[in-house]
């Protein structure tokens, strides 16, 4: 057979994997409205192996992995059609958000950190040692909000801000890029609302994988596959489990859009836990 011949073959096969394709997402849309009516869940990852062991008893060793990789692909273009399907059909994602953000009028900081505030009057800026004070003053009402320096770009983020954000309930509002002695900083301002605009651009979140083989791959492919860009990520050892860790996640993304909701309903179901850290414009991007 001439090499024409075999792309002639693979232009015949293309075409038929096309047009399965197309009914088996027709299918995936019955699930999705079934789901949406009795609530069911959508991932299922213990009837996902039975049917991947099922497909592949019969399928020679020297590509069974390569057999398997596509059939864990087509489940996970399925799911996320179900997702955004099923989202729609329930009516919107159960996360409660403010559209007009609140005047603020005092802060508080790290006195460290001073230095660096820019995004109101030092004058009304209180000042302690940590972190877990800045959230106490927000947590009582004492400040309308905190100001901290989440990462220090290229070289490290703070550990002890991410942990605030996500065991206090806090979520980030606002974020400059401040530079200062030769380094680019981002800057964030903090409070105990989730303030999501229509003119936001950045996404913080944070998610904790299943621990599992390619369980990290997934989640990032998933992404991609909204056509997301991560234009931030690092990670911390989760305090709750043993050899797991945090993922703090900056995405672009806005969440109001209809896509971006679906992405965080599925990583809400898809994660061992997931908290959404703020949403903001990033201003200073070049």
């Amino acid at each position: 057979m001439t090499l024409d011949e075999v792309r002639s073959n693979i232009d015949r096969v293309d075409k038929e994997i096309k047009a399965l394709f197309k009914e088996r997402m027709e299918l995936a849309d019955n699930v999705a409205k079934v789901k949406a009516e009795t609530n069911d869940e959508i991932f299922k990852p213990d009837r996902e192996i039975a049917i991947i062991d099922n497909l592949t008893g019969d399928v020679d060793d020297n590509i069974k992995k390569e057999y398997i990789a596509l059939i864990k692909r087509i489940m996970e273009i399925s799911r996320k059609y179900q997702y955004g399907r099923t989202l729609e059909l329930r009516g919107g994602l159960d996360i409660r958000y403010i559209s007009n953000v609140s005047e603020i009028k005092k802060a508080a900081m790290v006195k460290s950190e001073l230095y660096i505030c820019n995004m109101m009057s030092k004058d009304d800026v209180v000042t302690v040692d940590t972190f877990d004070e800045v959230a106490d003053l927000i947590e009582n009402g004492e400040v309308d909000a905190g100001i901290g320096i989440l990462e220090d770009v290229s070289v490290k983020a703070s550990d002890e801000l991410h942990f605030i954000l996500v065991n206090r309930d806090l979520y980030i509002n606002r974020c400059d890029l401040i530079e200062s002695g030769g380094v680019k900083r981002k800057v964030v301002m903090f409070s105990k609302d989730l303030y999501v605009d229509e003119k936001h651009n950045r996404m913080k979140i944070m998610f904790v994988c299943h621990n599992k083989s390619g369980a990290l791959a997934s989640i990032l492919s998933m992404i991609s596959d909204y056509g997301v860009n991560l234009t931030e990520i690092h990670s911390s050892p989760n305090q709750k489990a043993e050899w797991n860790y945090e993922f703090f996640v900056e995405i672009e993304a806005n969440f109001l859009k209809q896509e971006t909701k679906a992405l965080i309903f599925q990583l809400m179901n898809e994660t061992e836990q997931f908290k959404i850290l703020g949403s903001y414009t990033c201003t200073g991007d070049v």
